[in-house]
């Protein structure tokens, strides 16, 4: 009598996304481009008002008087 044996193999495979992970990193890149914007911004904005007022002392005057309302 022959016995027939039957070998059974099974191969499972577990991806295991960290989803939060990526999030945090997407937040992360999200601010630092975000603050890199205001910074660029903000300098543009202090080198055009030293442009219009005549210079950084003329700018610090003029920022002074704006201040105090004369």
């Amino acid at each position: 009598m022959k016995t027939a044996i039957r070998n059974k193999t099974r191969t499972e495979t577990r991806s295991t996304a960290r989803v939060d992970e990526q999030i945090y990193k997407v937040g992360i890149a999200v601010v630092g481009v975000s603050s890199l914007a205001i910074g660029v911004w903000a300098t543009i904005a202090l080198v055009s008002g030293m442009v219009a007022s005549g210079g950084p002392g003329a700018l610090v005057a003029d920022w002074f008087r704006a201040v105090i309302g004369s």
